[in-house]
């Protein structure tokens, strides 16, 4: 099953009414289009509607479980729980567990929920459980003991990651959680090592793990060689794309940090689009170049005319704009509503970054 790993607290479930899989091709198709719809309105985070379309593509479901009911379910938790309804999550993971006992992954991320909900005992449980299924995924450790820190139970990390780096790491997978491990304890020299370790093993995704260390460190030259080294095999990669963007606009080389932007968004799956025209915002305008900054905030409220903090941010931009130029901008929002040009405050290109 493909992992699905967060930063904190995120779910996947089977929903407790899915007792049945299997669609003949009629009710397939109609499924895939109702997934399809929910990925949208996660996207967009119509969180309850996105819960409701994945319910329809599962009440599609006629005869045995398949692994596309399976991703499905995996989408309506992510769903269910930014909704702000974790007690659902909570029943639907304990419907996937009694679907599958041997399954880690489900343990660990309602170990997550309940870790977000304040229930410590179970969650360190769920914890014990998925590391007892899957003692040799450096990984789990590694995304463990982070959660446990956001979480302000540092005693409880610290355990994991010794388990963690107890371990002998054997391939360049290894060897780049091992790095990770190290990162989150702080200790940037052994961090790198393992990075580099996995790099000579083949590791690709360590190169991009190193930039952001070095980055992370202040090392902007050996940050940026990291990511070219990266981009030469994986030259679309929005990530790889995004931080050298950042390192020149920190070098105060504009032309080449919004040529990167541009590139990011263009390449980025859709789910991370979003959040990277925001940031695109936030840098013309910490560069002073408003009227490139207006331009994509028309742009992006456009497409997601229900983020209230980037409508007063477009507004203010255009105040910026006329009082610069002189002359009335028109803009009007997809909800109708004008630009109101009183408006003298924001912070969105705080909040963007």
């Amino acid at each position: 099953m493909k992992k699905r790993v967060v930063t904190v607290f995120l779910t996947g479930l089977l929903a407790a009414s899915m007792l049945l899989g299997g669609c003949t091709s009629k009710s397939e198709k109609k499924a895939l289009e109702y997934k399809e719809l929910g990925i949208k309105q996660l996207q967009q985070e119509d969180y309850d509607g996105a819960v409701d379309s994945f319910q329809k593509a599962l009440d599609q479901s006629l005869g045995r479980i398949t692994a596309n009911e399976l991703d499905v379910c995996y989408y309506k938790a992510l769903a269910q729980y930014k909704s702000g309804d974790a007690k659902a999550a909570l029943e639907s993971y304990s419907a996937l567990i009694d679907y599958d006992e041997k399954n880690w992954e489900v343990y660990y991320l309602r170990g997550s929920v309940y870790l977000s909900e304040g229930d410590k005992d179970k969650c360190l449980k769920d914890y014990e459980k998925a590391v007892e299924l899957n003692a040799s995924d450096l990984g789990l450790y590694g995304h463990i003991c982070e959660n446990l820190k956001n979480a302000g139970e540092d005693d409880e990390a610290e355990k994991y990651l010794e388990q963690g780096l107890a371990l002998q790491p054997s391939s360049g997978t290894d060897y780049e959680n091992v790095g990770y491990l190290y990162t989150i304890k702080g200790d940037a020299e052994n961090a790198v090592k393992a990075y580099q370790q996995a790099v000579e093993k083949g590791t690709d995704s360590a190169s991009l793990k190193l930039g952001e260390l070095y980055f992370e460190e202040g090392n902007t030259d050996e940050a940026k060689k990291a990511f070219e080294a990266y981009m030469e095999k994986h030259p679309d990669d929005a990530d790889a794309l995004t931080h050298l963007a950042d390192i020149a606009a920190e070098s105060g080389d504009t032309e080449d940090a919004a040529a990167y932007y541009e590139k990011a968004i263009d390449v980025a799956d859709k789910s991370d689009q979003q959040g990277l025209r925001k940031n695109l915002v936030a840098f013309y305008e910490n560069a002073g170049d408003f009227a490139s900054a207006l331009k994509e905030a028309k742009s992006y409220v456009a497409d997601y005319p229900k983020d209230t903090a980037m409508q007063k941010e477009y507004e203010f931009l255009q105040t910026r704009v006329e009082n610069s130029t002189g002359d009335a901008i028109e803009g009007t929002v997809d909800d109708g509503t004008s630009a109101d040009t009183s408006s003298s405050d924001s912070s969105a290109a705080s909040d963007a970054q």
